[in-house]
Order: structure tokens, then C-alpha cells, then sequence
């Protein structure tokens, strides 16, 4: 979102080739996804979830969202703003479950990926971004949290500097085996002419059009 308050939404296009990340260890139960240890592997098929939760005390409105590349060229965002919530059982393979604008929700909001189709995608990049009610991401207490059938594991989005208005939460690749994520939480800051959502998307080479937008 921009400083004039204007949030930009996106429309599908072939994105420009980014580097997909390398390997790391297999996924344990209840692991958190540190700098020391940014990596972990998914294997199998089955569902992988990426749930967001913040504190409702802050009245914040936060958005889970998606860009997802694939490896024919095609790509679109999966977010709220463009109620553009994707699909579990057709194109995108990938789905947002509600858009909850306070944090009172207790399920937060969640994003879901078929597996069955992780052959298909080039790479996946988790973001979140303040859509209003907070200037930043400090004292907001957001936490990622990842579930696959091989386990679940945790990002904390605690450290924010001043100002910043989106993080890039993970970015997933497919393996032969799987999904490859990584995680980034990469902090990021819109403009005037570029929305939060733009920054993260050329920062990793999604290549994506953006217009201005709003929610209903």
C-alpha cells in the first residue's frame, strides 16, 4: 500500500526467471524457521497450509497473500484485495481462505497449496502487509505458521524495523521430492508510485503488472 493509501492490486502475466532456492532439511514437527536455520524441505503431497495470526487488540488490518509462478510462465497473486482468493481444486492450486480485517478471527487467515500440482510451480513467495490500522508490524504480534502433512513450523514476524508496511514471510520452490521453503522475512516499505506489493514482487522477479486498487 502506498502513502496515498491506495493499495494496489494485480493481474496475470508470464513472469520474468528468478532463482529457485536450494534444499534444506526435511521438515520436523513443530520447527522454527530461524536466520541460523532458514530452511526446511516438505515432502510428499498432501496440503500445505500458511496461516497468519495477529493481535486483535491492535484492530490492524493484515493481508496473507500469495505470488505464484509457474513453470510455464504463467503467475498471478493470490490476496485478498482483487478478491482474488484463488483455487484449491482448479488453477492457481492455490487458495486463501477468508480475508479477516481486525484479527479477531481466531483462525487468522490461511493460505492453502496442493502439493499434487508442486511440479507445476516455479516458486511461491508468502508475503503479509498491513492494509490499514497500523503504520508498521511492530507491537502487531504477527506469526506465521506452516503445516504439512510431515509437520509444522513457525515464523515469527517480531523483529520489523520503523516504517515497514509488508514482509516477504517465505518463499517455496518444488524439489523432486517436494517443496523446498525458505524462510525470508524480508521487511518492506511502499511509495507513492510503488505499492508494498510491487516492491516485493521485483525484489524477487515475479515480473507482475500492478494497478491501483481497494476492497469492497
Amino acid at each position: 500500500m502506498g502513502n496515498d493509501n491506495r493499495p494496489r492490486g494485480t493481474i496475470r502475466l508470464k513472469p520474468t526467471a528468478g532463482a529457485p532456492p536450494r534444499q534444506g532439511a526435511p521438515v520436523r514437527p513443530d520447527t522454527a524457521l530461524t536466520r541460523p536455520a532458514p530452511q526446511a524441505r516438505v515432502p510428499g503431497r498432501g496440503i500445505l497450509q500458511v496461516n497468519l495470526n495477529w493481535s486483535v487488540a491492535t484492530e490492524a488490518d493484515l493481508d496473507l497473500g500469495c505470488l505464484v509462478s509457474f513453470v510455464d510462465g504463467s503467475g498471478v497473486a493470490v490476496q485478498p484485495l482483487g478478491n482474488a482468493f484463488g483455487s484449491l481444486v482448479a488453477w492457481p492450486y492455490v487458495e486463501l481462505d477468508q480475508d479477516d480485517r481486525s484479527g479477531a478471527s481466531s483462525d487468522g487467515e490461511t493460505l492453502r497449496v496442493d502439493l499434487a500440482h508442486r511440479d507445476e510451480f516455479r516458486q511461491l513467495l508468502f508475503y503479509v502487509y498491513v492494509y490499514q490500522g497500523a503504520v508498521d508490524f511492530r507491537r502487531l504480534g504477527a506469526v506465521a505458521t506452516m503445516t504439512a502433512p510431515s509437520g509444522t513450523f513457525r515464523i515469527a514476524l517480531d523483529d520489523s524495523p520503523s516504517g515497514a508496511t509488508g514482509c516477504a514471510i517465505a518463499r517455496a520452490a518444488a524439489d523432486p521430492d517436494g517443496l523446498t521453503v525458505r524462510r525470508e522475512v524480508r521487511w518492506f516499505s511502499g511509495t507513492e508510485r510503488h505499492s508494498v506489493q510491487e516492491a516485493m514482487d521485483r525484489a524477487y522477479g515475479f515480473g507482475f503488472p500492478w494497478v491501483w486498487g481497494t476492497k469492497d
